[in-house]
C-alpha cells in the first residue's frame, strides 16, 4: 500500500438516515482514522433519533455481489460486521470473510433488530442466531459485543441472567473467534467496564464508562477498531484507542432533533 493512499475498511451495516449509527456514522468514523470507508448496505431503515420505525433488508445476493464488487476491485485491510438482519445476511459475510481470511474481521453484536422487521417470525431469528454462532463468530478476529443486549445473542440454553454473561462470553471464543471485546460489562460495585478476552483468561480491563445504554457506541467502537487494525496496532492498544475515541464523541453529542444526542464522531486532533 502506498503511503499516500488511506487504507480502506469495508463496513457491513444498515444506512441510518440521521446518521447517529450504520453506514452514515462509519463513513465519518473511518475519516476521522484517516481510513477509506468501502460500504455494504445491509437494510435500509425508516427511524428519526429516537425510535426505529422500519426495517427493510437487503437481499443475500445483492449483499452478495456488491461486497464482492468492491472486493475484486479494491485493497480492502479490515472487514466490519454490523446491522445483520437475516441468516443469510450472516451466512454471506462468514462466507466472504472465509474467502478473505487475510483480512481480519471485526464483528459487532449490538441491539438486536430482527424482531422489528414486519415479516420475521421466531423461526427467523433463531436461524439468524444459529448462523450467526456457526458461521461468522469462527471467522471474527474480535467480536465487539455490547454486554446490554448479550442475552439477544445468547444461545437459546442460556439463562437471561448477569450471571450467564462470563459464560456466553467464553462460548463467543470457543465458537471460534480469536478475541472478544465485552463492552459495559457490569463489575462487583455496579460500574461498567470494557474488557478484552483472547484465549481462556481476562486480557485487559478498561475502566468506568458511564455512558451505556447509548446503541452507537459499539457501532463506533467497533468501526473505530477495526480502522487501528488496518495500520497493524496490537490488539490491546487498538482496542483503547477506539474506547477512548468513542467516549469523547458521545460526551460532545449534540442535539439534532428532538430525541437522543449525536455523537460528534469527527473530533478536533
Amino acid at each position: 500500500m502506498s503511503p499516500t493512499i488511506a487504507p480502506a475498511v469495508l463496513f457491513f451495516n444498515h444506512l441510518d438516515p440521521t446518521g447517529r449509527s450504520g453506514l452514515g456514522g462509519d463513513i465519518l468514523t473511518a475519516t476521522q482514522f484517516g481510513c477509506q470507508a468501502v460500504t455494504v448496505l445491509t437494510a435500509n431503515t425508516v427511524q428519526d433519533t429516537g425510535v426505529i420505525e422500519e426495517i427493510h433488508p437487503v437481499n443475500d445476493e445483492t449483499l452478495d455481489n456488491q461486497a464482492r464488487c468492491l472486493l475484486e476491485d479494491i485493497p480492502v485491510h479490515a472487514i466490519r460486521a454490523g446491522g445483520l438482519y437475516s441468516a443469510d445476511h450472516a451466512s454471506v459475510i462468514a462466507q466472504i470473510a472465509a474467502d478473505y481470511d487475510n483480512v481480519p474481521l471485526v464483528l459487532y453484536l449490538g441491539p438486536q433488530y430482527a424482531s422489528v422487521i414486519e415479516d420475521s417470525t421466531d423461526d427467523d431469528i433463531e436461524a439468524l442466531l444459529l448462523a450467526t454462532w456457526e458461521t461468522l463468530i469462527p471467522q471474527a478476529a474480535c467480536v465487539v459485543v455490547d454486554c446490554s443486549y448479550l442475552n439477544l445473542w445468547a444461545p437459546e440454553d442460556e439463562h437471561d441472567t448477569d450471571s450467564s454473561i462470563p459464560v456466553i462470553l467464553q462460548a463467543i471464543l470457543a465458537a471460534g473467534a480469536k478475541s472478544c471485546l465485552a463492552l459495559f460489562y457490569p463489575s462487583p460495585d455496579e460500574a461498567h467496564q470494557h474488557i478484552l478476552l483472547e484465549g481462556e483468561s481476562r486480557r485487559m480491563a478498561f475502566g468506568f464508562f458511564p455512558l451505556a445504554g447509548q446503541p452507537e457506541s459499539g457501532d463506533m467502537i467497533s468501526a473505530a477498531l477495526a480502522c487501528e487494525l488496518t495500520r497493524g496496532k496490537a490488539l490491546t492498544t487498538a482496542c483503547e484507542t477506539a474506547i477512548t475515541y468513542a467516549h469523547k464523541a458521545l460526551a460532545d453529542g449534540r442535539k439534532l432533533g428532538m430525541s437522543k444526542l449525536v455523537a460528534q464522531r469527527l473530533q478536533k486532533p
